[in-house]
Order: C-alpha cells, then sequence, then structure tokens
C-alpha cells in the first residue's frame, strides 16, 4: 500500500504513515444527495400554442375585402353600363359572385373556408386560362404579337395577382393559425 500523502511504499495495515507520520488514507465523505426535482407531467389534453398572427387581419381582411365589397362592385358598375347575360364577361362575373360568397365565408371564419377557397382558385385559374387562350386566338385571328394583343397586360396582371395570392394561403401563418391548416 502506498500513503496518500506522501506517496511511499508502505505496509498494508498503517494507518499512520512511518514517514510522513500523518494518517495514511484520506476519508472523504459521500456527496450530499442531490434534491429531488419534479417535473409536471404532460397532460393529454394541452392545447397548442399559437405563435404568430390571427384572425381576420392583415392581407388576409384586404383579400376578404376585395372578394366581398370591390369584387362585387366591379360586376355592378358593368352591368349598369348595359351588361347582358351573353358578356365576354360572363364567366369572369360568375367567378366574381362566387368570390363574394367565399370571401363572406372566410370573415367568418367558417370551417368550410378552406375548401370553398380551393375551388375559388380553381375556377379562377380556369378563367384565367381561358383568357389566356381567347388571347392567343385573337393574336393568330389578326396576325399580330401575342405581347402586343389588346388585353395581354390585363390578363398577365390577372394571373400574377392569383399566383400571389395562392402562395400567400399556401404559406401564411395567419391562415393557417387561423383555419387549422393552409390551402
Amino acid at each position: 500500500m502506498f500513503c496518500a500523502r506522501c506517496g511511499e511504499q508502505i505496509p498494508d495495515a498503517s494507518e499512520i504513515c512511518p514517514f510522513c507520520g500523518r494518517e495514511a488514507s484520506i476519508h472523504i465523505d459521500p456527496p450530499a444527495p442531490l434534491p429531488a426535482v419534479s417535473y409536471p407531467r404532460p397532460t393529454a389534453l394541452t392545447l397548442p400554442v399559437i405563435i404568430g398572427p390571427s384572425g381576420v387581419g392583415g392581407w388576409l381582411l384586404f383579400f376578404c375585402i376585395s372578394l366581398t365589397v370591390l369584387s362585387p362592385l366591379n360586376i355592378l358598375m358593368r352591368a349598369s353600363a348595359g351588361w347582358r347575360l351573353t358578356s365576354p364577361y360572363l364567366l369572369n362575373d360568375l367567378a366574381g359572385l362566387y368570390g363574394a360568397v367565399v370571401g363572406t365565408v372566410l370573415w367568418l371564419k367558417q370551417p368550410i373556408s378552406l375548401m370553398l377557397l380551393r375551388i375559388y382558385f380553381i375556377i379562377a385559374a380556369g378563367v384565367a386560362v381561358l383568357g389566356v387562350l381567347n388571347l392567343i386566338a385573337t393574336a393568330l385571328r389578326t396576325h399580330e404579337s401575342l405581347f402586343l394583343a389588346r388585353g395581354f397586360t390585363g390578363a398577365l396582371e390577372y394571373v400574377g395577382i392569383l399566383l400571389l395570392w395562392f402562395a400567400y394561403f399556401r404559406k401564411s401563418v395567419r391562415v393557417r393559425n387561423t383555419f387549422g391548416s393552409n390551402i
């Protein structure tokens, strides 16, 4: 055995080192036990924490107002100027009226809102495709460039705005927090 103080070899049964005269072993008290920490048990019915905006506000409110107020006003202005059922804008006007219904349902935060919104985007995409096909047919019939055709900038604007709104409803935190998911 070796002395714990000076490191010299000493007989095994020695309690005091013959070389340094001190106690041959060091007694270390065991550490005090740590206090028990209790962690709360997770409950089965915890509500999710909503981080970020929720409710109808911001861009979502702007979208609802444009569908429920501005779109019907545009239809009424065209109707007062001689709108007929054979109008080339009929499909666009019907999509606008359906959009007013969708905007109202979104504004009221109804559970069916996102399904109706998906249908609205499908209808709006159909209107955009038909409008672009009509532009192409007109450009071919008149032998003009498609980019110089009357209505090209309006169709490009419609498609761009439609894509921006679709991207908003796919990625928006407000939409996810308000309706539980995105489209």
